[in-house]
């Protein structure tokens, strides 16, 4: 390989780049291309297209369909250079693009299924989500049977097999290969992971470590090389994967491969260390969803005490030699002339590092500061439900989950109108008339038998089933920002206007249960603090009484 740099070599992986994942080039390979190869990982939806095109009939066509930047004109461009299928099968790479300066996008799709028929080479079609719902809005009324086969995988979307089928038409979509899963070992990305470790591995064919192993001998001091050597850390990879998923799914933010690359190139070639780099750069959209998890904004005692001791420049023996232990990483942070920020850049070094051992641990005591305890309780209900078979000891386990965490937090919020109802926990508030507040019993438990039947288990999240005495309710999802609402609100929180779309999705649930309440037989009139009133009907009868406060 030819003397190039570091910075040069990352260029690959820069959304910018001429080498983007996305950019399909018919040229002479250079050490640019080795790079980029260096860094491929075979996803599970190539593997799985590739079985289907050794058995896929005349006729047929064949949409690989996601996002942009998911790759689709990537792995055509690779079956189309295999000679097995270059005589076998017609290539339209990228929907998107047309033949001709005035034609669009939608007429070129009409002109390539004019040219096909029944008697055709299979015909394989890159394709984003969006202009498949284009083309069945808009494409030529000739091609009505394909229309409809879109319109229809489109509408099954959510439950659509992998890979879907209808009429002469088959869909392959990015969107039901997802790029986490939840994991009891805590690996949520294997793709990512291997990119990482394609990225970074020590071994003497990986180009990107032997450029890093040169600028390193002659130029220590670059903030790239510190950033890479950081990267190259297991426990870091797991920290980033972990951050990745969590923006999946609390932002709703897709990962495709060239924004997932393109924070890669962020964390090391962007301005500062990688810690900070990863909470700063507006102009890449992981890190716009990312910085919101900044450790650097945990209030605790002991960290605000660090901060504080940190830029008053007290004596830390401690913290000094741990400082020491990071000129190896080739990080340097200068005790003697402390600038505003750098307590924080500190942090988030520490929680970087929380799942690696440095000099004395210094950082290790913050970790528990760090840990990811409710993500990890997030996880194991999300398995409980994927994996419930009814067994005892899985019932037992699930619910906890639905008594006292769930149901206990649902009736919390439905009651924070009415503080004196905060110990009877199978009353409902329903609403408040003249100063008095009006309640009524409810039963609300785990519908056991649909979690057993049902597929309660998404990708970025799962669904409760429950029982209104004897009435199901519909299922309902429970994402990770409706998880953490119940958990803050179980320990006292009260929401803000912070947790709007948790609070849309809680005041359905409520609503839902305040429906069934509101047939109830047996209802409270509560006149104050100590004046209780019960209206019960019987039959015909009502009966009135009064109860203690």
């Amino acid at each position: 390989m030819s003397a190039i740099t570091l910075r040069q070599a990352l260029g690959v992986l820069a959304k910018s780049s001429s080498f983007s994942v996305a950019t399909v080039t018919q040229r002479q390979k250079d050490e640019y291309d080795h790079l980029k190869e260096q860094l491929f990982v075979k996803q599970d939806i190539e593997l799985d297209l590739q079985r289907y095109l050794d058995v896929a009939k005349l006729g047929e066509i064949i949409f690989l369909c996601g996002s942009s930047g998911d790759g689709k004109s990537e792995i055509l461009t690779r079956f189309k250079s295999e000679p097995r299928y270059q005589q076998r099968f017609t290539f339209h790479l990228d929907a998107t693009h047309s033949f001709a300066p005035r034609q669009s996008a939608i007429d070129a799709l009409n002109e390539v299924f004019s040219d096909h028929h029944q008697s055709s080479p299979p015909l394989l079609i890159g394709i984003n989500t969006g202009m498949l719902a284009n083309f069945a809005r808009e494409g030529a009324a000739c091609h009505q049977a394909i229309r409809s086969a879109i319109d229809s995988f489109l509408s099954a979307q959510q439950d659509a097999s992998r890979p879907y089928r209808s009429e002469n038409c088959c869909f392959f979509d990015f969107e039901h290969y997802p790029k986490f899963q939840f994991s009891e070992n805590k690996q949520y990305s294997s793709f990512i992971k291997s990119l990482l470790d394609n990225l970074t591995r020590d071994d003497d064919k990986n180009l990107f470590r032997y450029v890093f192993r040169h600028d390193e001998l002659v130029s220590p001091d670059l903030k790239e090389v510190a950033n890479f050597k950081l990267l190259c850390l297991p426990g870091v990879h797991n920290v980033l994967i972990t951050q990745l998923f969590k923006a999946r799914l609390i932002k709703d933010q897709f990962v495709t491969t060239r924004t997932l690359l393109d924070f890669l190139h962020h964390l090391v070639m962007g301005p500062g260390y990688l810690f900070d780099n990863l909470f700063t750069g507006a102009e890449n959209d992981l890190i716009k969803k990312v910085s919101d998890f900044d450790p650097a904004r945990l209030h605790t005692y002991e960290l605000d005490q660090f901060i504080l001791r940190y830029e008053l420049g007290l004596v830390d023996a401690e913290l000094d030699e741990f400082l020491a232990a990071l000129e190896p990483l080739h990080i340097k942070f200068d005790r003697q002339g402390v600038k505003p920020g750098d307590a924080a850049s500190l942090i988030r070094l520490f929680w970087l590092l929380q799942q690696e051992s440095l000099g004395n641990d210094y950082h290790r005591k913050f970790a528990s500061f760090f840990n990811e305890s409710l993500f990890e309780r997030y996880s194991e209900i999300w398995h409980l439900h994927r994996n419930y078979t009814g067994d005892p000891e899985q019932k037992r386990s699930l619910n906890r989950f639905y008594a006292f965490e769930l149901i206990a937090g649902i009736q919390r919020y439905a009651n924070r109108k009415a503080p004196e109802l905060s110990m009877q926990k199978e009353e409902f508030f329903l609403g408040e008339f003249g100063g008095v507040k009006i309640t009524a019993p409810v039963e609300v438990k785990p519908n056991w038998d649909a979690i057993q039947n049902k597929h309660t288990a998404h990708p970025t999240g799962f669904d409760i089933y429950l029982k209104v005495g004897h009435k199901a309710l519909p299922p309902v999802h429970i994402g990770l920002n409706l998880f953490e609402l119940l958990y803050k609100l179980n320990d006292g929180y009260r929401p803000n206007k912070y947790d709007k779309n948790a609070i849309v999705l809680l005041d359905e649930l409520v609503e839902l249960i305040a429906e069934q309440a509101k047939s109830s037989r047996d209802i409270k009139f509560y006149d104050g603090r100590f004046r209780v009133y019960r209206a019960k009907a019987d039959d015909d009868l009502i009966s009135i009484s009064c109860m203690e406060g």
